[in-house]
């Protein structure tokens, strides 16, 4: 799922130190069916060559409450982008505003 994309009705999570209207849907499935989440980003090379990392799954939460694992899950969806974006930020293209002002 690409987590990286505005949704207006999301739940607001930190990103780059602002807060920005996230999707929840990835932790509300993941939760919901205990299912691993494997970050996997792609990296273009030299012209139409390119590198799919998958990383080690994000460890879900457990706290009890519903709402505070997806967005303490969404936080670290929001972490692993901003670490790709700061070591690759060419390769970061964004067509839509993140943060409203």
């Amino acid at each position: 799922m690409l987590a990286d994309q505005k949704m207006n009705d999301g739940i607001p999570v930190a990103f780059f130190g602002r807060p920005a209207m996230t999707s929840s849907a990835l932790a509300s499935l993941a939760l919901r069916f205990e299912c691993d989440v494997l970050p996997a980003r792609v990296e273009r090379l030299n012209g139409a060559h390119f590198r799919l990392t998958v990383f080690p799954p994000v460890p879900l939460p457990h706290s009890g409450d519903h709402h505070a694992d997806v967005a303490a899950l969404m936080t670290c969806v929001n972490e692993t982008l901003e670490r790709w974006i700061r070591d690759r930020p060419e390769q970061w293209f964004w067509l839509h505003r993140r943060w409203p002002d």
